[in-house]
């Protein structure tokens, strides 16, 4: 059922009012459908929605700030809010369960932009499968006061006496911004923690403007945890900023900026050092000769990113020549008529080279502008990814977790499935209870990581007949000795540990996958998961090793210990925040294991 585009009717109106479409007609499912996917490819400003089964979505816009808002009847999401930030006019995507019945999808706006209602228009690819183009934003005036008169040359600066105007805020990944009409000044605050819950910020010489909204922020670190923060005006030109936190939190910090400030972690790196000139290149899925050549179909740059697209999978590594940052596409050609992005003042590139080095070879050189660096790849999809710049006046890095990557395909299982009871697996989750192991980018913690993935990887493993023993499967604490006698005890036929690297966050450019087997012992069930790894996920290849771990040093039985990224890795802590990829690499290492076990 392939419809035409239908523009949907609203009301400019601040208060939620609903309009039906004119494009399909469907009776609500009679149970709850899934949502299957969601992508916004803000350079196209198109929405694609897919659900499981057939849906009329609803539509609103509301303003104050711009928000479009997309309800699903008869969807359920199946999982806690997403949200995913954007650079430009589309501020931030979200992805809630609004009630039982519905999931909302909510378009918001950045601050001075708004859209035309009569413009947004919908498209009912199949019934299932829904496109919205979206209007191009327009910047709406504003009038400021004008500025004061120059001082004259000989006089000192003036320094505002008047109070701090502090006029939005919002979250991202890694704490919250706050935008004023100045920098925060130095001394006109108080920051304390007066219980294991909860920061206070008291603003002296500050008020909120009219209309400041929203009031309350919610941010999720790692899908998981939540610190709920309130602004409010005090007395005396008073302005108090509460964030309610987990009691295991470090201390929060605040931050200067040009134009207000910002309050992080105090683990969290403000300004990491650029990227050595040269680097490994990060190794993606290896593309064979087999591969069927991908068609570069789109290069744009919009705000810090450039969006790179294929016809198909995209197979590609990255790395420094010089000054220059090279992507080389794999089986991979130039489309003919691909449009080269357009490079205007402030742009954050000063130059792009596209070269076809030869019929399956495709490398783009990007040359970052002054006060710019590229700080990597983060995938969208297997046929799209886009490549992260940051300012340095840009707020801190921050890796939003990224939910547009499509579903990802079940892993081929053996030509029969292993009997059950055949073959025994311990799975060992590292670190645990208070021991929470490496604390990466924006405060992920190791421990939450490897239980995630741990668990998924059992579930894999389960489903192909094989049984798995795990040595933990809730946040407690447990010594060595004890995860290897669970595997003894067992007569497991492997023993698989995973856990999350770490480094300095300082070095938010050292990422990758290492897995490791015990010296003097057989390589081969280390190998088997780290080419598994390799050949299903984006993720940098810094080999297979061989190291005196005691887990894998004291067993007697195949082992091996993966260390599934970097946590304090720019690259490694976005795809770590990410469910879709920690489900990827579960669904790798279960493949991996099952490739061992059947001797290939």
């Amino acid at each position: 059922m392939d419809q035409p585009w239908r523009s949907w009717q609203f009301r400019a109106v601040v208060s939620l009012l609903w309009a039906p479409a004119a494009a399909l007609v469907m009776a609500q499912p009679a149970s709850a459908s899934r949502l299957q996917l969601w992508r916004l490819n803000p350079a196209t400003n198109q929405l694609e929605i897919r659900t499981e089964r057939a849906v009329q979505p609803r539509a609103e816009l509301v303003y104050n700030p711009t928000r479009l808002v997309i309800d699903l009847p008869g969807v359920v999401l199946g999982s806690p809010q997403i949200s995913q930030n954007y650079s430009g006019a589309i501020r931030q995507v979200r992805v809630a369960q609004f009630d039982p019945q519905t999931t909302r999808i909510v378009v918001e706006y950045a601050d001075g932009f708004t859209i035309d209602p009569q413009q947004v228009r919908f498209r009912g690819v199949t019934a299932n499968n829904w496109l919205v183009q979206l209007p191009t934003p327009q910047q709406q005036t504003v009038s400021l006061p004008p500025p004061p008169p120059p001082s004259p040359p000989s006089a000192p600066p003036v320094t505002p006496t008047g109070p701090l105007q502090v006029r939005s805020w919002r979250a991202d990944a890694t704490g919250f911004l706050v935008l004023a009409d100045r920098p925060l000044p130095e001394g006109s605050y108080t920051l304390r923690r007066p219980r294991r819950d909860r920061i206070e910020i008291l603003l002296s010489n500050s008020e909120l403007i009219r209309n400041f909204s929203p009031r309350r922020l919610e941010l999720r670190r790692f899908g998981r945890d939540r610190v709920r923060a309130e602004v409010r005006t005090q007395s005396n030109r008073q302005v108090q900023i509460t964030l309610d936190i987990d009691p295991q939190d470090a201390d929060w910090q605040v931050m200067p900026r040009h134009d207000g400030f910002v309050i992080v972690p105090s683990t969290t790196a403000i300004t990491p050092p650029p990227p050595p000139p040269s680097q490994r290149p990060s190794v993606i899925p290896a593309a064979s000769a087999q591969t069927p050549v991908t068609t570069i179909q789109r290069v744009d740059l919009g705000g810090r990113e450039l969006l790179i697209q294929g016809d198909r999978t995209v197979f590609y590594n990255v790395g420094w020549e010089g000054n220059r940052y090279r992507i080389r596409l794999r089986q991979a050609q130039l489309d003919s008529n691909l449009r080269e992005p357009r490079l205007v003042t402030g742009s954050p590139l000063s130059n792009i080279e596209f070269r076809q080095e030869d019929n399956q070879t495709v490398s783009i050189l990007l040359t970052p502008a002054p006060n710019f660096r590229i700080l990597g790849p983060r995938p969208l999809s297997a046929e799209a990814f886009v490549v992260q710049i940051q300012g340095a006046n840009d707020p801190p890095s921050s890796t939003p977790t990224p939910i547009d990557i499509p579903p990802t395909a079940t892993p081929q299982p053996p030509n029969q499935p292993v009997p059950r009871g055949r073959f025994v697996v311990v799975i060992d989750p590292g670190h645990g209870g208070r021991d929470p192991g490496a604390i990466g980018i924006g405060g992920i913690r190791e421990k939450d990581i490897v239980l995630d993935i741990s668990l998924q990887v059992s579930q894999f493993l389960q489903q192909q007949g094989v049984q798995v023993i795990l040595t933990r499967t809730t946040d407690i604490d447990l010594d060595l000795a004890p995860r290897v006698a669970i595997a003894e005890r067992a007569r497991a036929n492997a023993f698989v540990s995973i856990h999350a690297n770490a480094i300095s966050l300082a070095r938010p450019d050292v990422n990758g996958l290492e897995t490791y087997f015990a010296p003097g012992r057989s390589n081969r069930l280390a190998s088997a998961i780290h080419n598994s790894i390799l050949n299903s996920l984006n993720i940098r290849d810094r080999g297979v090793r061989a190291a005196r771990f005691y887990v894998i040093r004291n067993t007697s039985m195949d082992s091996a210990l993966v260390e599934t990224g970097f946590v304090t890795g720019a690259e490694d802590a976005a795809n770590f925040q990410n469910p879709a990829w920690r489900t990827q690499m579960a669904r790798a290492i279960a493949q991996g294991i099952l490739n061992f076990l059947h001797g290939r």
